[in-house]
């Protein structure tokens, strides 16, 4: 095995270990970008994420695209909830970076506050934390898995059970 798919494999299963329901490999050439996330970021982000960088500039836009395709993989993870998705997304990035993969990047939605303080004009409580969500960097998360595999599908209640998608931009 190569120092990379060492690394790929050490990755996946700190995340699998750490409860992730599925864990794997992309590469940047695998995610699917589209300018139209852009409109979600406007006028129909669900969630309105104020620490997200579309909600704030729009502009970010093209930046933000640049810097995920300096990548050459990462990793995806999927659970189930979106406190451990955010957990497991942060430990991983933290041991690509101490493994010398020092532009490591996560992309997870916080799940730290039921109203988020930035939302009430207050400071993070935890700024460490804080990262924006993967499809902020222009990418069609659904189209990203469904290419790579994973089954996503819009839930159609708030019975259905989530998929919360997870990434770690590595190299």
């Amino acid at each position: 095995m190569t120092d990379t798919e060492l690394m790929q494999k050490k990755l996946i299963d700190q995340a699998m270990e750490l409860g992730a329901d599925d864990c794997m490999v992309f590469h940047v050439s695998d995610l699917a970008f589209d300018p139209r996330t852009l409109l979600k970021c406007l006028g129909g982000c669900p969630y309105y994420l104020h620490y997200c960088p579309m909600a704030r500039d729009p502009q970010m836009a093209k930046a933000l695209k640049e810097i995920a395709q300096a990548y050459s993989w990462g990793v995806l993870i999927r659970t189930h909830d979106l406190a451990v998705g955010q957990d497991i997304t942060l430990a991983v990035e933290r041991t690509a970076f101490l493994d010398g993969y020092t532009f490591a990047a996560a992309c997870t939605e916080c799940a730290i506050c039921e109203v988020c303080s930035i939302e009430d004009e207050r400071p993070c409580i935890d700024i460490t934390k804080l990262r924006m969500p993967f499809y902020a960097m222009g990418i069609d998360v659904y189209k990203t898995v469904r290419k790579l595999g994973w089954e996503l599908n819009v839930l159609q209640s708030k019975d259905e059970i989530q998929s919360n998608i997870t990434a770690v931009f590595v190299e």
